[in-house]
């Protein structure tokens, strides 16, 4: 799904990412865990499209349009109610543009629904918690059924009510897509991935199962 052989990005003389060989395989829940500082945003950057590479090889076996990327701080319109936001993201995001709007309805509900967001969905959403704007983030990125799904710290700064939520919802993400998620918490990184790598000032320390990894600490 992701390959990435010899990935350089420089800025000025500052490496941020030294030389990343990175494998994703399709279907799996893979986290990229480190410090902050370590590379993880513009590597997920790169992935995206968002960011261009200094050297290297980046291949992304998906179609751009069925990638979905959500920031470490998802930001929205706060006069938008959570459906309102969720609808907008599936106009923007859907292949072809609309489709039928019952089945569209009944698309942003499964969401939100999956995003724990059913009876907040009518309220404005400036009014929403942090752990609730990141799970409207998610439900962005789900709802028009993306093939790859870059998530960038998702569970950041949250309290642990937030964070526990977040987590839930991500391990709920397993059969959807191919998910790629941040994080300088390796608990979580534990908690819901299938895989990991290990990034630390630029560098791929660690890659592989995450059986491997405990391994290796024990």
């Amino acid at each position: 799904m992701i390959r990435t052989r010899g990935l350089v990005k420089r800025y000025g003389a500052h490496a941020a990412l030294d030389g990343v060989d990175l494998s994703v395989p399709a279907g799996s829940v893979y986290g990229l865990a480190g410090p902050n500082g370590a590379g993880k945003t513009t590597l997920l950057g790169i992935l995206a499209g968002l960011k261009e590479s200094t050297e290297g090889e980046v291949t992304v076996a998906v179609a751009p349009g069925e990638v979905a990327v959500l920031p470490d701080t998802p930001r929205f319109d706060p006069w938008l109610t959570g459906r309102e936001v969720v609808e907008l993201a599936l106009a923007l995001g859907a292949p072809g543009g609309p489709g039928p709007a019952r089945r569209d309805a009944d698309r942003v509900a499964e969401v939100l629904a999956q995003s724990g967001l059913s009876e907040a969905a009518d309220r404005r959403c400036g009014g929403y918690s942090r752990g609730m704007l990141q799970r409207l983030g998610i439900a962005c990125t789900l709802v028009a059924r993306p093939t790859l799904i870059l998530l960038d710290e998702p569970a950041s700064a949250l309290d642990p009510q937030g964070r526990r939520e977040v987590l839930d919802l991500i391990t709920t993400l397993r059969g959807q897509a191919t998910v790629l998620f941040s994080s300088h918490i390796l608990g979580d990184v534990q908690e819901v991935c299938d895989a990991v790598g290990i990034l630390h000032q630029g560098r791929l320390l660690f890659q592989g199962p995450l059986t491997d990894l405990l391994v290796g600490r024990a």
